[in-house]
């Protein structure tokens, strides 16, 4: 029987996993060469950057121009739309020219630091929990780049020490190394959580996620729960990238918290999410309401869950597929969605019966008394 050494000589060839960072642009001319310098300056060696640049009319191409000709990595592409559709259209616009497994959309005035992919992969290669979105947290800076705080407030890194949290520490884990695949290391993060997937995304006062710049997905979770677009013309889809996809990806595959700044928000008063100066505490980060927002991404999920029912219980199980769906509606909405997939009824029938006994939405005798009249 081989050895351990012995097996790692003869492994496949292996190596690190492609990521992909999509730089969303729009009239950001000021920021944007800030945002691109700090990509070529990652010191992860498998990277593929997208400029995505949607329909400025400032100096933003000639800024991206510049700072293309001053870059010291061949891996920046540009692509320009005619049209800004918003955040969350912007964004998956430029998902079939991504080609890694780990996907980061970066905002044009934001940046990272020179260790936010390494940081990221390495988590998501932990030998313990894999996840469907890894998080970490970013400093806040004005828009000549002083540093106004040390952290995202909203960011809930405080709930790790909450009494009986669901929050694992995996600081403990091991994870590939980058320069030789064939051997585990000791994570070189501060501090690393697992926050599972059963812990509720869908509860409106629960945001353990930075901005869209902090987060950096698996692909295939952008790819199997993409809105689909043409089938949602009547609902609003100027939503944040991250406030859709951060909660669903996580009701699906859970999330990885990795307790280190690696990167910064910028906080210049042009957009309403940055309108705001800082506050301290958990002041909100734009003026826009929050219950609205959190109803809007929530509306959005629900109508993907439904419309492509065959496909997601499929790809997810069943059993998945419909506790999901029972977080995104109401009683009514579920029951009412249910009666058309009366094959399912043992499954869901399940779904209703697993609910926490101490905080039912539906008690199972009135359950049993609604589902008497879906036959």
């Amino acid at each position: 029987m081989q050895n351990i050494t012995e097996s790692a000589r003869t492994a496949p060839d292996m190596q690190a996993p492609l990521a992909t960072i999509i730089i969303v642009n729009h009239n950001y001319g000021e920021f944007v060469g800030r945002c691109i310098r700090s990509v070529d300056q990652q010191d992860y060696p498998n990277i593929q950057c997208i400029i995505l640049d949607c329909a400025s009319t400032d100096d933003s191409l000639s800024a991206i121009e510049e700072a293309l000709g001053r870059a010291t990595k061949s891996v920046f592409q540009v692509i320009q739309r005619n049209v800004n559709q918003g955040h969350l259209v912007n964004c998956l616009s430029a998902l079939d020219q991504a080609k890694g497994a780990f996907l980061n959309y970066l905002d044009a005035d934001d940046f990272l630091f020179p260790e936010f992919l390494s940081t990221h992969i390495k988590a998501h290669l932990n030998d313990l929990n894999s996840a469907a979105l890894s998080v970490t947290d970013q400093i806040q800076v004005n828009e000549t780049g002083q540093v106004l705080a040390g952290t995202c407030h909203w960011h809930q890194k405080w709930r790790a020490f909450e009494q009986g949290t669901a929050w694992t520490d995996l600081t403990h884990a091991r994870t590939l190394t980058l320069n030789s695949a064939h051997r585990m290391e000791q994570m070189e993060v501060p501090r690393l959580y697992y926050v599972p997937a059963w812990w509720s995304s869908w509860l409106m006062e629960r945001w353990i996620w930075s901005a869209t710049s902090g987060i950096v997905f698996r692909k295939s979770v952008i790819e199997s729960f993409a809105p689909p677009l043409e089938q949602s013309k009547d609902l609003r889809l100027d939503l944040g990238f991250d406030g859709y996809f951060a909660r669903l990806a996580h009701s699906v595959g859970g999330t990885l918290v990795i307790d280190s700044a690696q990167g910064a928000y910028c906080r210049h008063g042009k957009n309403v999410w940055s309108s705001h100066p800082v506050l301290g505490g958990q002041t909100p980060n734009g003026s826009r309401d929050q219950i609205a927002r959190f109803q809007d991404s929530q509306r959005v999920a629900r109508h993907t869950w439904m419309t492509r029912h065959r496909d997601l219980a499929r790809l997810l199980g069943s059993e998945l597929y419909y506790s999901i769906a029972w977080q995104l509606m109401s009683n009514q909405e579920f029951l009412a969605f249910v009666q058309g997939h009366e094959e399912d009824r043992v499954i869901w029938e399940k779904t209703i019966a697993s609910v926490d006994a101490n905080k039912p939405r539906l008690k199972a005798s009135r359950f049993k008394h609604f589902v008497g009249h879906t036959k």
